[in-house]
């Protein structure tokens, strides 16, 4: 049964006082947004090229889909990426201070006289030339977008250096379309909860994933993941659903399971959404009103992964394309029962997953000078925070203490099903291979605990941390506190990324110095 936004507004009670925003609501997400383009900005001209986060391959890719060849196997780098890898590759990310002579960084290649260019680019660019793109068989539609924002940047007259930061900054619109479709989402869904649906969008305007500064097909997950569920929230409660919607619904989703990997359970949110609204229906004898709009969704969701996926059969051999990369990898598929004889089913091992897994969602995984760009007491925080507000979320949701109507119930539920679904494929990845010499993960350390790869349950996790947080502050009779820890919060957040950067901001390969 759907629920009307009056009968939703009516059954949830208010979580912060209206004279707190009064009727401001969208300035101040507008707010949130000028400081996550910032933020966003700043950091991303900040941090040279090429990351550890495999960053070299993903441009490559780029600069292959901007010329419209799309790769049919493993590929070495082309020349184009090669070229600007030779001029712009920062060393700071993967070597240390004390592996060059004096402990400084030698100057980069791109300012370097015209003589010792002339000497140096073309050894180094057949260098790269050599190397293996290991990315080749990712899913497409991230590279294809960012090919032809590529190209319009050499329409525009970019080249060299600039063109380069130009192709990360499709990464700005990305964005702030997550900060603005989460605080839609979260209102549509929770329309009295402003604590929620407002204080998700602060968090976002300082989360500190340092993945949204670079090149990587994780960015687009989290928009179109976002998108998606908002327009099935609209399509759920709508009670003459258009096809119009049904339609956009899919191809959002579509859209964010051909832009990364680990997406495809928000195909199972989709199925369960159409389910929802055909069988109610087909009990009721009224089925046509929802039948074709339900079969747009069904179809727009699943045509175009059934059609890479068949692609990817007849090219790879393999649907999903990741056999050869698992084979370069040398990652060896494990039989089914030496599954269980993982750490991971060992409280010591989920919790070592389980920690490093928040630690990598919230703040990312570059290094500077072969160090995680982090602190210590900042992943304490993350991880502890993390846990106990979600435990909260999940015991209030199981005894119904946060009375929330039917609706609300249900897509809060299926936000959680889909982060726990995503995070279940990370942990069947790391128990079903042998990782060999693999660095990362490896046999002494065989998890994948990359927290960037669920950025598609990004808005339903920040909707169980700060629904547990208010939880937790109900249960002690606190509620005065939410407006202050949230702030406390924001303010930790971004004062903590600014000071464990600061070092980014001096490098000498980044955009600040571009001679």
């Amino acid at each position: 049964m759907t629920h009307s936004r009056e009968e939703v507004q009516a059954d949830r009670p208010d979580s912060l006082a209206h004279d707190h925003f009064g009727g401001r609501e969208r300035l101040l997400v507008a707010l949130f947004c000028l400081v996550a383009a910032l933020r966003v900005s700043l950091f991303t001209l900040a941090f040279p090229f090429f990351n550890n986060v495999d960053e070299q391959n993903h441009f490559d890719l780029v600069c292959k889909y901007s010329h419209g060849h799309i790769p049919r196997g493993l590929e070495p780098f082309g020349a184009e990426a090669a070229g600007f890898m030779a001029l712009y590759h920062s060393p700071e990310y993967c070597w240390r201070l004390e592996d060059y002579p004096g402990g400084k960084t030698p100057s980069p290649v791109c300012s370097l006289s015209a003589a010792e260019r002339a000497k140096l680019v073309p050894e180094l660019t057949e260098g790269f030339r050599q190397k293996v793109n290991f990315e080749s068989a990712q899913m497409p539609l991230y590279y294809t977008l960012v090919g032809a924002w590529y190209n319009l940047g050499k329409l525009l007259g970019l080249e060299g250096g600039n063109l380069l930061y130009w192709t990360r900054f499709l990464n700005l619109p990305a964005y702030l379309a997550v900060v603005w479709l989460a605080y839609l989402f979260a209102k549509e869904l929770l329309p009295k909860a402003r604590f929620v649906y407002l204080g998700i969008p602060c968090i976002l305007a300082v989360f500190p994933q340092d993945i949204f500064y670079c090149l990587s097909n994780d960015v687009l997950s989290a928009p179109f993941a976002t998108l998606s569920l908002y327009l099935l929230l609209r399509l759920y409660r709508s009670e003459t659903p258009r096809p119009g919607l049904a339609l956009g619904a899919g191809l959002s989703a579509a859209a964010a399971v051909l832009t990364k990997f680990i997406n495809p359970p928000l195909l199972v949110v989709v199925g369960i959404v159409a389910c929802l609204k055909l069988v109610p229906a087909w009990w009721k004898k009224q089925p046509l009103v929802h039948l074709v709009p339900v079969l747009v969704l069904v179809a727009a969701a699943g045509i175009p992964v059934a059609c890479w996926l068949a692609r990817n059969y007849v090219v790879f051999g393999d649907m999903t394309g990741y056999a050869l990369n698992n084979r370069f990898k040398g990652w060896t598929p494990k039989p089914v029962s030496e599954y269980w004889r993982h750490p991971m089913f060992t409280p010591g091992g989920f919790a070592v997953f389980w920690s490093e897994f928040l630690r990598t969602f919230w703040r990312g995984q570059m290094r500077w000078h072969y160090t995680a760009l982090a602190a210590g007491p900042i992943d304490t925080f993350y991880v502890l925070s993390s846990s106990l507000f979600l435990l909260a979320f999940a015991v209030a949701a199981i005894a119904n203490r946060g009375r929330m109507a039917a609706e609300a119930r249900l897509f809060s539920g299926l936000g959680g099903l889909l982060f726990v679904l995503s995070l279940a494929i990370l942990v069947l990845i790391s128990i079903s291979f042998d990782f060999g010499t693999s660095n990362y993960p490896s046999r002494r350390f065989p998890y994948l605990p990359c927290g960037r790869y669920l950025l598609g349950s990004l808005v339903p996790f920040l909707m169980m941390y700060l629904g547990g947080l208010e939880v937790l502050l109900d249960w002690l009779q606190l509620r005065w506190l939410r407006l202050p820890l949230l702030i406390l919060m924001a303010s930790f957040m971004a004062l903590s990324e600014i000071s464990y950067s600061m070092q980014v901001f001096a490098s000498h390969y980044n955009w600040y110095h571009l001679p």
